[in-house]
């Protein structure tokens, strides 16, 4: 009885180990989530009416970038590796980079109230500690301020000035102010990151798109992005539409640091690609930022939401190996965009639309994206486990063969 239940798991365990290597072998080819993405992508656009959508896929570098669907669907402009897009709040994650670099230049100190460097707009008077805002706070959302996003300005209206937006003169937002204890709860706040972008000015003297292009786009090689749109990028640029699939004129903003970087699928895989280390010995940063200071950036700080935490710039997610995903939506009308990296496992993507109906189509290709990924990252775990384990089985069966061989003989004499 013993050498059949013996011969059953030594059988279980062999077809087990056979599957799992069948299975990360398909997994780990090159083409295996480009193909993914081409059968899956075309099938969400269609079910959720999202024109046009551009991706990147991030192995230590950018292995790939592809346009679907259409940029301008009036024009019948197809979308490309290079079409430009708004990507929303994705901007916030680009400037966390540049105010983490001041904080290396010594600049800018993390846990320093704010107050120090503003001369030319001030926090509004509050029952509330301004000194509890800082730099640390401000960029993982727990500095207690108001103003979750922009809607953005129409293009032929004037845009208002830094100044005027943060006292309210922003279509609508708000102004700016303390509304609950620095320091005491998570808050996202688009305004937190409109004041860094003061503070920016503040303490560099120039403009926010010119420090940024300077110190953080051009290093990193994203030539077709810009906190501003240029003049050279705006034949580059899809067309946004609602949910209905009608056309949105292209909203400006002033709060370029919350929601106003312009940048291309490919570009931006760019700025994913340097979370991580590079394929021939790169250091994480890519000389933009130190490695420890990136590490610094994805600790998690509090959690805000099950199984996801906030750090300095962008949010985190802890998986079971111990490894960290990192992460961030991206919102403005007529666009939806996500970046998402797990740089121990050198890998990462870009999910780019030109529509209001694009999330469902993000959050469902990361999902197929990620499952895939986290299996074959535990198949390779269990391969050798089941290796190890197989040997000990054929082992315990071999002995027992050789004991049950042994009896025969002894019974036959």
């Amino acid at each position: 009885m013993k050498r059949i239940i013996l011969i059953l798991i030594t059988l279980i365990v062999s077809i087990a180990l056979a599957v799992a290597v069948i299975y990360a072998i398909v997994i780990s080819r090159d083409d295996y989530y480009t193909d993914k993405f081409d059968q899956l992508i075309p099938q969400l656009m269609e079910q959720y009416k999202v024109p046009g959508v551009a991706v990147s896929l991030v192995q230590g570098e950018v292995v790939w970038s592809k346009g679907y669907g259409l940029a301008d669907k009036k024009q019948g402009v197809p979308v490309a590796a290079d079409t430009v897009f708004q990507v929303g709040s994705v901007s916030k994650a680009v400037t966390s980079w540049g105010v983490m670099k001041l904080v290396e230049k010594g600049q800018l100190d993390l846990d320093a109230p704010v107050e120090q460097y503003l001369t030319r707009w001030h926090l509004p008077p509050s029952s509330f500690d301004a000194s509890g805002v800082t730099i640390r706070r401000l960029l993982s959302h727990n500095a207690g301020l108001s103003v979750p996003g922009y809607p953005g300005m129409p293009p032929d209206e004037q845009l208002p000035s830094l100044e005027e937006s943060l006292s309210g003169k922003n279509g609508g937002a708000g102004k700016v102010q303390i509304i609950m204890e620095p320091g005491t709860q998570a808050n996202y706040s688009g305004g937190g990151f409109t004041l860094l972008q003061l503070i920016i000015e503040e303490v560099t003297g120039e403009t926010f798109s010119a420090y940024m292009q300077r110190e953080v786009l051009n290093p990193l090689g994203m030539i077709h992005s810009s906190f501003e749109w240029r003049e050279d990028l705006r034949p580059a640029t899809a067309v946004g539409y609602n949910q209905s699939g009608s056309p949105y004129p292209n909203f400006l903003f002033t709060e370029q640091a919350a929601a106003g970087l312009y940048t291309t699928a490919a570009d931006l895989a760019r700025f994913v690609a340097a979370e991580m280390p590079g394929p021939e010995g790169e250091q994480a940063g890519r000389g933009v930022l130190a490695p420890e200071t990136l590490a610094l950036m994805i600790e998690p700080l509090f959690d805000t939401s099950p199984g996801v935490a906030q750090g300095l710039g962008q949010s985190i997610a802890t998986v079971p190996d111990g490894s960290k995903a990192v992460f961030h939506w991206g919102t403005n009308r007529g666009w939806q965009g996500l970046i998402a990296a797990n740089p121990k496992w050198a890998v990462g993507f870009v999910i780019l639309t030109n529509s209001d109906n694009g999330s469902s189509l993000n959050s469902e290709t990361m999902l197929n994206l990620l499952i895939p990924l986290f299996i074959g990252r535990i198949l390779w775990i269990l391969i050798p486990v089941l290796i190890l384990a197989l040997f000990i089985c054929a082992f315990f069966l071999n002995k027992s063969l050789a004991s049950h061989r042994q009896l025969m003989q002894r019974s036959q004499v």
